[in-house]
């Protein structure tokens, strides 16, 4: 028992090292994709969500959020790997990549947020509304006029 312990407090040390040394950029994403879930996950439970139907909660929904949130973790992976292998060869510390990966994709949950927020019936000024009806517009048609 005392060596399972040991194992997992290691396991435990090394994972919590790992995070600690993360950009704070990354913590920031980590936290708006996090509140994003959450209120997705809110509008289902007041039967308000725009990813169903219904409106309801829906497990497939939930996965689906919850998969594509691991796949932007993955591409800032990818952009961390890139900025190191930029940087490795020029003797400088940078992470060009990451920084404007992560602050896209804070964007991007930012506005799903707002949306959440909107569909449950929080006011949302009228400036903000008319920039995620027009987002909305151009990802239904792929961005194109």
């Amino acid at each position: 028992m005392k060596r399972i312990t040991e194992a997992m407090a290691a396991a435990l040390g090394a994972m919590m090292s790992f995070f600690t040394g993360l950009p704070p950029v990354i913590w920031v994403l980590v936290a708006v994709m996090s509140l994003d879930y959450v209120t997705g996950i809110m509008c289902g439970v007041l039967g308000k969500s725009p990813k169903t139907e219904t409106g309801g909660l829906s497990s497939g929904a939930a996965f689906e959020g919850l998969l594509k949130k691991v796949l932007i973790l993955c591409i800032v992976g990818l952009a961390a790997l890139v900025d190191h292998a930029v940087t490795l060869s020029a003797g400088v510390e940078m992470a060009a990549a990451t920084g404007a990966i992560c602050l896209w994709f804070v964007a991007s949950e930012g506005l799903s947020i707002l949306e959440n927020a909107a569909a449950m019936g929080v006011p949302i000024p009228k400036a903000l509304m008319k920039a995620l009806e027009i987002m909305r517009e151009k990802g239904e048609n792929g961005g194109m006029e």
